[in-house]
């Protein structure tokens, strides 16, 4: 209960104990005496002190009623500070995501970008050696996507980096596995757990996606877009090797790859025969 109203119940309450007890008084000093005065005086002194509590209350009660005005204010706008602070902390926290993903997602497919591809890959290289597991790099290639550009126009290329990024997102890739726009027509895949023949297997499926989006291409020798491929996996010791030895080792399987005619897959094994 407010605290004006609790206030407003006590000097009621005492003021109408105090006016009964001074007519029970007054009253029976009256049937002894049997004056008609004094029964009058009893009811004016009645009625004089239910006046005096009733004013006394309307009195002190007003300036309690402002104050409680005044709090019951102050404790909305306490809860809209709140309201507004939890808002705001909710907002920033959201836009702080958004940058963290933005700074290591690639605006143009929505693949993860090199940044990003090069944590993962120290990532899964030290969990591999703690664990006696592989992991593999499949280096991929859009074969003569300058001459795409210049034939179709940027636009057009960079609907074909999207389409092909799709392509390879949609093969069946394990939730663990990480896509990444590596370079300009480059993407790359990073596959904790697997090893070479693992890898091979899924490269051919990814090669053969994009072979399936039959993309346009007049400077090409196939008359469609294609890829080239390279691979390469390790089983990483500790204090043996190093992460930028299987990915260097991958390019060069690509590089091998796009020097044997394009539309191919080459691994680092190759590089040994070559």
């Amino acid at each position: 209960m407010p605290l004006s109203r609790q206030l407003q119940t006590r000097l009621t309450v005492s003021g109408t104990a105090a006016a009964l007890l001074t007519a029970v008084v007054l009253t029976a000093m009256a049937l002894n005496g049997s004056t008609q005065g004094l029964v009058m005086a009893a009811v004016v002194l009645v009625l004089l002190s239910a006046l005096l509590s009733w004013l006394l209350a309307r009195q002190w009660l007003q300036p309690l009623a402002a104050v409680e005005a005044g709090m019951q204010q102050l404790q909305e706008e306490h809860k809209q500070l709140v309201e507004q602070r939890d808002d705001a902390r909710t907002h920033l926290e959201e836009m702080e995501k958004t940058l963290a993903r933005v700074g290591l997602e690639d605006a143009l497919t929505g693949l993860a970008n090199r940044r990003q591809f090069e944590r993962g890959l120290l990532e899964e290289f030290n969990r591999a050696a703690r664990t006696n597991l592989s992991l593999a790099i499949i280096m991929i290639d859009i074969d003569l996507f300058d001459e795409y550009n210049a034939s179709y126009g940027r636009m057009a290329g960079d609907k074909v980096l999207r389409r092909v990024g799709s392509a390879i997102r949609d093969t069946n890739v394990r939730p663990e596995d990480l896509l990444s726009r590596f370079g300009t027509q480059e993407i790359a895949v990073l596959l904790p757990g697997s090893r070479l023949d693992g890898a091979l297997i899924v490269a051919e499926r990814i090669r053969k996606s994009i072979e399936q989006l039959n993309i346009e291409h007049s400077a090409s020798p196939t008359g469609r877009v294609t890829i080239s491929i390279g691979i390469a996996a390790v089983a990483p010791q500790r204090q043996v090797d190093e992460p930028e030895t299987v990915l260097r080792e991958s390019e060069q399987a690509l590089a091998l790859a796009k020097a044997s005619g394009r539309d191919c897959i080459r691994t680092a094994e190759d590089l040994k025969q070559a």
